[in-house]
């Protein structure tokens, strides 16, 4: 699924180049998205409106048009903005939302396996929305505090690795990037999140922001499926030190990369880096070997015309 630096770069890119544009109509192919939920009322409360800014909070993208209407998207675990100058007639089965500029440009929103998200909410009360409402700060917008982080998991038996995942605490840190931090902080994922001191919560709140930052700056990080406004793949997976990279040797101690499974998610780390036996750990499932044959950047780098 696609996480804060994969959303960031999304609303970059949207940014430079729908801004600006006023939409003359909004096709949809008529399946429901996430939930079953469809954008139905969506082409009739933006047709006519001109895209005024792009925001995130956390995984979510807010388009803001025009009159006070603003476009909530979330990309689900395979959905995909993509902008076409030059559209082509016909679109892919698995586009869903075609939105049409009266320049003739089109942004389309594709996603095979539906599970993303698009609805107009009133943009005084966007932050009232359900999906918006339950989530904690922005790391990117609002750096983490030490001491509230601190706060917050005094006393919790759930592993760290799971406390940093809750959205309703960090919004946008996901799985890849949890397990980046932690390595970097040099945190077992296992620990207890209360038995986490001062120290390590401002070494953790600090690497949230530098992991973060540098996979912004390099696009996010692409397995299979996410892509940029122009098709390509983020470039942040050859900088991965331990994620998806079970087997293979730690970057800092030559040691092997351990997989194993919390919340039944994958986790990497480095037990001889991250080892920490004074402190108590949760028990965890032993993973089995993932295959290596998914390339990291399955696209080659470099800007390419906009096409799917």
């Amino acid at each position: 699924m696609p996480e804060l630096p994969e959303v960031e770069t999304v609303r970059r890119m949207l940014e430079a180049h729908v801004v600006g544009r006023r939409i003359r109509a909004v096709k949809l192919s008529g399946l429901g998205l996430r939930g079953g939920e469809s954008p139905r009322s969506v082409p009739r409360r933006v047709k006519d409106r001109r895209i005024e800014k792009l925001e995130r909070h956390g995984k979510y993208l807010l388009i803001g048009l025009s009159d006070g209407i603003t476009l909530l998207s979330h990309l689900g675990m395979s959905g995909r903005w993509l902008f076409h100058t030059e559209p082509p007639g016909r679109a892919p089965k698995h586009v869903h939302v075609r939105i049409a500029f009266d320049d003739g440009t089109e942004l389309w929103f594709e996603d095979p396996r539906r599970f993303g998200m698009l609805r107009a909410v009133e943009t005084a009360k966007r932050y009232d929305d359900p999906a918006l409402a339950i989530l904690g700060p922005d790391p990117l917008a609002n750096a983490p505090d030490p001491e509230a982080l601190a706060t917050a998991a005094r006393g919790l038996k759930v592993a760290i690795k799971n406390f940093l995942l809750d959205q309703k605490r960090i919004a946008g840190v996901g799985n890849i990037y949890a397990s980046e931090v932690l390595h970097r902080a040099l945190v077992d994922p296992r620990r207890r999140a209360g038995t986490i001191d001062s120290a390590e919560w401002k070494t953790i709140a600090d690497e949230i922001v530098a992991v973060l930052g540098e996979a912004v700056d390099r696009m996010g990080t692409t397995f299979s499926m996410y892509r940029t406004l122009w098709n390509e793949p983020g470039q942040y997976g050859e900088r991965l030190l331990v994620y998806d990279r079970a087997g293979e040797p730690c970057r800092r101690c030559g040691g092997p990369v351990r997989r194993i499974v919390q919340g039944q998610r994958s986790t990497y780390f480095c037990p001889k880096c991250q080892s920490r036996a004074k402190t108590e750990r949760i028990p965890h499932k032993t993973a089995a070997p993932r295959s290596k044959n998914r390339s990291r950047n399955p696209l080659p780098r470099g800007r390419r015309t906009p096409t799917l």
